[in-house]
């Protein structure tokens, strides 16, 4: 069988789910695809909406008994039932540009040693319409964003970007249900551990943004920084337990570990006037006092030792 299983995972989105479903369907992709709706429970017209656009389209829901996880579970249900060999998920109000499958299998079908391609993103502002800026340029992509997606200096590839092998999921495991965000990055490390990868030089998918609904509360930014720390504290874990060798990779995974460490303890004013100090000597006079209460509070600070590390790393290129 030859095809892509292509997973929606949706939840209310009467307004955006039909132009993610007609930019599947008008690929023309040489192949099979398999478009699955994985529905999170939605209850305005959203599945109304995909039922109209055509028998072929698979739509499974969550069942009334199962507690929402959110993206994460609905992407496992998707691929529960996925058939085809290769597997990409695509969110709800975004949308693949034309011929982006094409390039996409025929990257990945034609280089057996690779788990996963992903091509470049766009990002457009909701209301409006208008691309914002494009993510990712060849010359900003670099042997260790490959490599190391997430920790190579925090180089994130959105969902919609990538094309995997199904097999993949068999042996790495499905997404981590328990983390409310953070969970695709959890999964690409899982993966980029195991397989390599490939980046594809074009703009495939759009990513849709809303500024004035994307801002995030003090509650939220505190539970996203809780869900990556348990995340980098995991791959640092899985990083000895597999016996990996990259230098590189342990050392920005601890990076990662210890920026997410002190942002969600309230270190991270004390952390930024140290590094600022360190980088603009020039205004290092101003910032004594900050930079003094950091030292001072050595004694009382059990983790010092872990925020020396990060401070002395942190400025390192590579």
């Amino acid at each position: 069988m030859s095809g892509i299983s292509i997973i929606i995972p949706v939840y209310n989105r009467e307004k955006y789910i039909g132009k993610a479903i007609e930019s599947v369907l008008n690929q023309n992709f040489d192949g099979e695809i398999e478009l699955i709706i994985s529905d999170d429970g939605s209850t305005d017209n959203t599945l109304e909406i995909v039922k109209s656009m055509g028998e072929q389209i698979i739509i499974i829901k969550k069942p009334d008994n199962v507690v929402s996880t959110g993206p994460s579970g609905a992407r496992n249900r998707g691929l529960l039932v996925a058939k085809m060999p290769y597997v990409g998920f695509l969110d709800s109000d975004d949308f693949y540009l034309t011929g982006h499958l094409n390039k996409a299998y025929a990257a990945i079908s034609g280089n057996s040693g690779f788990g996963f391609v992903f091509c470049k993103t766009l990002m457009c502002q909701e209301d409006s319409g208008a691309m914002l800026y494009k993510r990712w340029t060849t010359t900003r992509v670099l042997k260790n964003d490959i490599l190391h997606p997430v920790v190579s200096r925090s180089f994130v590839v959105h969902t919609n970007a990538f094309l995997f092998r199904r097999d993949v999921f068999s042996r790495v495991g499905y997404f981590n249900e328990e983390y409310c965000n953070a969970e695709d990055g959890d999964m690409w490390m899982r993966i980029s551990e195991q397989y390599k990868g490939m980046f594809l030089d074009y703009y495939g998918v759009v990513y849709r943004v809303n500024y004035s609904h994307d801002q995030l509360t003090r509650k939220n930014r505190i539970t996203i920084n809780e869900s990556s720390l348990k995340v980098f504290k995991k791959a640092i874990d899985r990083y000895y337990t597999l016996g990996l060798k990259s230098q590189f990779r342990i050392f920005s995974l601890k990076r990662c570990y210890y920026y997410y460490k002190y942002v969600s303890r309230k270190y991270i004013y004390r952390l930024i006037s140290v590094l600022l100090a360190i980088k603009y000597p020039f205004g290092f006079v101003q910032r004594i006092p900050l930079f003094y209460n950091s030292l001072v509070s050595k004694k009382k600070n059990s983790n010092w030792q872990d925020l020396a590390w990060y401070i002395r790393n942190t400025n390192n290129s590579y």
